[in-house]
């Protein structure tokens, strides 16, 4: 049971749209999710071949439509193109175009933003004898251009936020956007994460990292939870970008409007990482937000399906678990990473695991690791989930989404 003042502070997500690897369109994305095929591809970069996550061709299509529709779009790095087509798809399945009245925010956070756009002008600015630019890189490069140029698509009327946290970003923005809600400075929010790092110098910095996949020939080079008799890292990069529609709700408009899934509620932990890219061995750190997310539900159900952050590295799995096996003790829900499927997108990484939270949640469904892993599923209504996001610096990031059902 729920107390009726929580329910008439409800947090609703009534659209969500996503560019990936899996696609753009959620019927499509969905049925993806049922093979166990990857979409990950090897591509070269620095004349070395590596794994990737790349949009497929559907999704690509849709921002050279973008781009033919409005030419200006052009000069814009595909963060922020995917960051426009995410933004659209959620707004138009919320139905924001028919109302009016309400103050719409932006907050479309990313951990590199305009990484492409900026390496290719610097390249071009260390190769030029006088050292010259061009005038509009400083606009086109900065962080703020992607939730700014979103607002402009979309011809929205409230704040407009960049957030970066690293591999939190998707989540923490979302966090964001609920407490603007709730101060009642906005009525309504796109939120999301958006993430272009497929160049050359960002997979050289992974590279330096030691933990990028070295599996060319394996049929599934991004293995999180991968059970082999020596450890080996599988982290690989991928692209793309999720929004989410969010807005107020009380019980009654939430039976009117059926929206995509209820946000319960929202953990979020920093530690004092051990190393500049570590996290504790014991997952302190997710186990702090976890428990957060956990103490703040509205309702009593228990949890059924984790999305996990595991990206493929030994130490990040491993500390992920502990985590899980330190909250749940006995009482394990179902466990999943979408990584192995698209790659690490970074800030949009928690927003793509809460798409398919949401598709998760909308047919009763719970994905499966294709190869051996120590999770162990049971077969399971997925009725509420949990998606994690831990980032470089010491962040971490939960939240618990629910089928509106539970709440009527």
């Amino acid at each position: 049971m729920i107390s009726y003042n929580k329910k008439n502070e409800l947090i609703a997500i009534t659209g969500c749209g996503s560019v990936s690897p899996l696609g753009y369109d959620r019927a499509d994305i969905y049925s993806k999710y049922l093979t166990d095929e990857t979409c990950i591809v090897n591509k070269t970069f620095n004349n070395n071949i590596y794994p990737v996550g790349v949009l497929n061709r559907q999704a690509e299509n849709q921002l050279i439509n973008l781009i033919l529709e409005n030419p200006k779009y052009q000069k814009f790095d595909r963060t922020i193109l995917m960051a426009m087509k995410a933004a659209s798809l959620a707004y138009d399945e919320a139905g924001w175009k028919a109302t009016t009245g309400k103050i719409t925010g932006v907050n479309l956070g990313s951990s590199r933003g305009s990484t492409f756009l900026f390496e290719q002008l610097h390249e071009e600015f260390l190769n030029n004898r006088e050292k010259k630019t061009l005038i509009n890189t400083s606009p086109l490069t900065t962080l703020g251009y992607v939730s700014n140029q979103v607002a402009a698509h979309l011809n929205l009327n409230g704040p407009v936020i960049n957030t970066s946290v690293t591999c939190s970003t998707g989540i923490q923005a979302i966090c964001n956007a609920i407490a603007w809600i709730k101060s009642g400075f906005a009525g309504r929010f796109i939120a999301g994460g958006t993430e272009a790092p497929l160049t050359r110098f960002t997979i050289a910095q992974v590279e330096a990292l030691g933990i990028y996949s070295k599996l060319l020939d394996y049929k599934y080079p991004c293995a999180p939870l991968y059970v082999s008799d020596k450890g080996v890292n599988t982290f690989i990069l991928g692209e793309g970008a999720a929004a989410f529609a969010i807005e107020k709700m009380n019980i009654t408009e939430l039976k009117d409007h059926n929206p995509l899934g209820i946000i319960e509620s929202v953990g979020f932990s920093f530690e004092r990482p051990p190393t500049l890219t570590g996290i504790s061995e014991d997952g302190s750190l997710i186990t702090a937000s976890m428990k957060m997310a956990l103490e703040n539900m509205v309702t009593d159900n228990n949890i059924d399906l984790v999305l996990l952050h595991c990206p493929g590295t030994i130490k990040g799995d491993e500390a992920e678990m502990n985590a899980i096996r330190s909250v749940f003790k006995n009482d394990m829900p179902n466990l999943f990473s979408n990584k192995w499927k698209i790659g690490h997108t970074y800030s949009a990484a928690p927003a793509l695991s809460l798409e398919l939270g949401l598709i998760c949640l909308q047919n009763n469904f719970s994905p499966e690791f294709p190869y051996k892993t120590l999770v162990k599923n049971k077969k399971r209504n997925i009725r509420k989930i949990m998606v994690n996001a831990t980032g470089f610096g010491g962040n971490a990031t939960s939240i618990i989404v629910s089928h509106p059902d539970i709440i009527c």
